[in-house]
């Protein structure tokens, strides 16, 4: 494919000297949703896949986030005048990062926030804190330990269940800020009132936290062979994926099963020294190819030298 002649902006780092780093660090762990999704019933994560919060908690559907993948583009930025946006220059084509494609992406709200006037007022004389509520005399929770009294049903009110669970995922997959998140008190009295929290522009507060943490970080900074980004990071792979598919490899997962035969056998045509074998060996059942994606540094280096990929 013949190259295009495109008047770009400078880039942050010259062709050939980027930064050659380790990886971007994210306060946003998987491991912790997987444990989430596991501590609900069947009920409740069907109500928030369907719920705003669907796509960022449907893990299945986006390859794990690489933090090497996003180190290599991050130092490939584009000096742009603009508050809001990053353009990445990957395989000679520039993709752009903004509210537009964050929205796209993890398909959640992103309208304006609501007016001041237009707010709930906070904590009322007549109105007892809604953290009380909730979470009795603690002065803090963090996010693990919701997630404990999801799975061990310390909390059996259905609806009180599907607000921890949300309150989790605002502060670990859209808000993180470290490593142990805790519940963010504001999010707690908004969610009063189930249908308002899950109407809230939660996209656009997701993006200008991210977004303002990485516009922040100068050439020194993004020098650093491993760097923190805080925020939803992952939003920035996701987006690169979709502007060029390629970047996602297809992997199948087909490792055998063990299953142990159970001796209470209802065949008696068997003798024993075969009934007592069967007892003893496992039989291998081969599980149907489970196919899941990812995204390797080195298969993103090669598109990106080879410069004949257009994005979408």
């Amino acid at each position: 494919m013949a190259s295009v002649d495109l008047n770009l902006p400078e880039r942050m780092f010259a062709a050939g000297d980027e930064p050659v780093g380790e990886r971007i660090n994210s306060y946003h762990r998987t491991k912790r949703t997987e444990a989430l999704i596991a501590a609900l019933d069947a009920e409740e994560l069907e109500f928030l896949k369907n719920s705003t919060f669907g796509k960022v908690i449907s893990l299945d559907e986006n390859p794990p986030f690489s933090g090497a993948f996003c180190q290599y583009i991050i130092v490939r930025l584009l000096k742009v005048n603009k508050k809001y946006e990053i353009w990445i220059l990957f395989a000679g084509r520039p993709i752009r990062f903004s509210l537009r494609e964050f929205a796209i992406v993890t398909g959640l709200n992103c309208d304006q926030l609501p007016e001041s006037s237009k707010k709930r007022k906070k904590n009322p004389l007549n109105e007892k804190l809604y953290w009380n509520e909730l979470f009795g005399s603690l002065k803090c929770c963090n996010v693990d330990t919701v997630i404990d009294m999801l799975k061990n049903r310390v909390v059996k009110d259905k609806d009180t269940r599907i607000k921890f669970a949300c309150l989790a995922i605002t502060s670990s997959i859209l808000l993180p800020s470290s490593h142990n998140p805790r519940i963010i008190p504001e999010h707690v009295e908004l969610i009063r009132d189930i249908k308002e929290f899950l109407d809230y522009p939660w996209g656009r507060v997701s993006f200008h936290f991210l977004i303002t943490n990485l516009t922040q970080k100068n050439e020194l900074a993004l020098s650093h062979s491993s760097i923190a980004l805080k925020g939803y990071v992952d939003a920035i792979q996701m987006v690169m994926v979709a502007a060029i598919p390629r970047l996602k490899e297809e992997v199948v997962q087909n490792e055998p099963v063990v299953v142990v035969v159970d001796s209470d056998s209802d065949d008696d045509d068997g003798t024993e020294d075969e009934a007592e074998e069967s007892e003893q060996q496992p039989r291998v059942e081969k599980p149907p190819n489970v196919t899941r994606y990812q995204v390797i540094p080195g298969h993103a280096r090669d598109i990106d030298l080879e410069c004949e990929v257009t994005a979408k």
